[in-house]
């Protein structure tokens, strides 16, 4: 009984240790690259240009976001195969119908082209700058949004209105600062439009995308209008409520303007 003991914990510890390699180590499957600055994108099954045009895509919206980082080396694989990219979520317990994920520790960040491509085909594109456009540029910098958080607050617990909202700003903001037809209170106006958010296209996830629109506006609002730093959001005295008002406040106010 002891051998087989020892036989199974060895097995085990054996597919753990391939586990972490296979994480670890996506390059090892996926061998094609290109590299726009901070940004080194492997893909699977895609024309080398296209991928190189999407890695100059997200590259500006790092650049634009105010959270940049020139020394960190941004790795995303990005999958046209949309089972070699459920092997990956399901390896790291994420659901295999999400966008994308990345996995910090190992600084990779995974994207599943298929399932973007899908929801840009039922949405349209709308709301724009929000998870429901389907773009890969998006979901690929607010992936990376989430490492360049981490990098700066560690392993400390936030809210998930800011766990979201900030990846969002990363991702988007660049984007917004040149379209003169979405300023934030336009924007909040999407947010109220219930036209918009009781799409029956994902009837089970509409409210919870609704959230994570209003997430990425609530931070946006804090750091554009009122200034905030990164140390200022992340504290526990910012809440979603009190923020959501004062940004309702404003708007009201900003419409008002002649």
């Amino acid at each position: 009984m002891c051998r087989w003991g020892l036989w199974l914990s060895g097995l085990l510890l054996a597919l753990f240790a391939l586990q972490l390699t296979v994480l670890a180590f996506p390059q090892l499957v996926v061998t094609n690259c290109v590299q726009v600055g901070t940004v080194v994108l492997y893909y699977d099954e895609a024309s080398s240009a296209d991928i190189e045009t999407l890695a100059a895509d997200v590259e500006m919206r790092l650049r634009g976001s105010g959270f940049y980082d020139s020394t960190r080396i941004n790795r995303v694989f990005f999958f046209q195969n949309q089972n070699l990219y459920a092997l990956y979520a399901r390896l790291t317990m994420v659901p295999p119908g999400a966008q994308g994920f990345c996995l910090p520790v190992f600084n990779n960040s995974f994207v599943s082209a298929p399932i973007i491509a899908a929801l840009a085909a039922g949405t349209g594109g709308l709301p724009r700058y929000s998870i429901w456009e389907g773009s890969p540029a998006h979901t690929i910098a607010h992936e990376i949004g989430h490492q360049y958080i981490v990098d700066r607050i560690g392993g400390k617990k936030i809210s998930h209105w800011k766990r979201e909202g900030l990846p969002e700003y990363v991702a988007n903001i660049a984007l917004i600062r040149q379209d003169s037809l979405a300023s934030l209170p336009d924007r909040v106006g999407v947010l109220n439009s219930g036209q918009m958010w009781s799409a029956t296209r994902h009837p089970e996830r509409h409210n919870w995308d609704r959230i994570h629109y209003e997430a990425g506006l609530l931070v946006e609002f804090l750091i554009d209008v009122q200034s905030y730093t990164l140390t200022d959001i992340i504290a526990d005295s910012v809440t979603r409520d009190e923020t959501l008002a004062a940004m309702m406040a404003w708007v009201k106010e900003q419409n008002r303007r002649p």
